[in-house]
């Protein structure tokens, strides 16, 4: 997955962006990314989405492309970290310290039945009633694509996709609603932070984006459609052509600001 950055610390000495530095890199797993722009200026562009927020975006990406195990791979990866987020968030909520959370999950980190035992666990105590979970025979077509090899159809990994937003759609709920919204904005916040901290330590200028995602924390769905999520996201505009069109703009800046200069010289 990729995403448009650009030099803020051009913008910031010349009051307006600099188009020529706008460049297409891809997104780190830590979500910083690293750059240095064609003036030598190093500046950080900082990723404000959580995890499953991004794999969700991947997973739609993926069927647009064509690519649909990496589809189902990665919608299954979004619901697993949603359900790490929904169990950190309940923690959280009844005054567990993220120290002592890091430290138990550390035990379920690699193992993915454990996990799904402890959210259901914490979904349960939350809410008095057991989570919608992935179907039979989705389970079953994850389980053959990610380990058997198949090559799922595009129906498929649109059926699969569906089921897991069924799924992920009333922890959504349950993470926007009144008693959790604060919680959830100190997790981001904090997750903000630690990846500011590498642009902290080199000293260097940061900026940060936040990407529109299937899955969100903020924005507020009645039903999530993966269909039509597939269908927007392909009138998405190509992102080489605009990084493109960017940089002709900027040498046209540049070319009108070195005749101005010229033309005051001669003055």
């Amino acid at each position: 997955m990729e995403v448009i950055i650009s030099c803020m610390e051009c913008q910031v000495q010349s009051g307006f962006p600099n188009f020529s530095s706008h460049s297409m890199m891809r997104l780190p797993d830590d979500g910083v990314i690293e750059a240095t722009c064609p003036q030598g200026h190093q500046t950080f562009t900082i990723i404000q989405d959580v995890k499953f927020e991004l794999l969700s975006d991947m997973a739609v990406k993926a069927i647009v492309d064509g690519y649909y195990r990496d589809a189902i791979a990665s919608f299954t990866a979004a619901l697993e970290r949603l359900y790490e987020f929904y169990v950190e968030a309940a923690c959280r909520k009844n005054g567990i310290g993220p120290d002592v959370f890091r430290l138990s999950w550390k035990s379920l980190a690699k193992q993915s039945e454990r996990q799904l035992g402890a959210f259901i666990a914490a979904f349960l105590i939350e809410t008095g009633s057991p989570p919608k979970l992935l179907p039979r025979p989705r389970t079953e077509l994850r389980n053959e694509v990610i380990h058997k090899g198949k090559f799922p159809s595009r129906q498929e990994a649109i059926d699969f996709g569906q089921a897991v937003a069924e799924c992920a759609s009333p922890i959504l709920e349950i993470l926007r609603s009144d008693p959790f919204a604060e919680i959830v904005q100190k997790l981001v916040g904090e997750r903000l932070r630690d990846r500011q901290k590498r642009a902290k330590d080199a000293n260097a200028r940061a900026s940060t984006c936040s990407i529109s995602t299937t899955f969100s924390l903020t924005r507020s769905e009645l039903e999530l459609d993966i269909e039509r999520a597939v269908a927007a996201y392909a009138l998405r505009p190509d992102m080489a052509q605009v990084v493109r069109d960017a940089h002709e703009i900027g040498a046209k800046i540049d070319f009108i600001r070195q005749n101005s200069e010229a033309s005051c010289i001669s003055k």
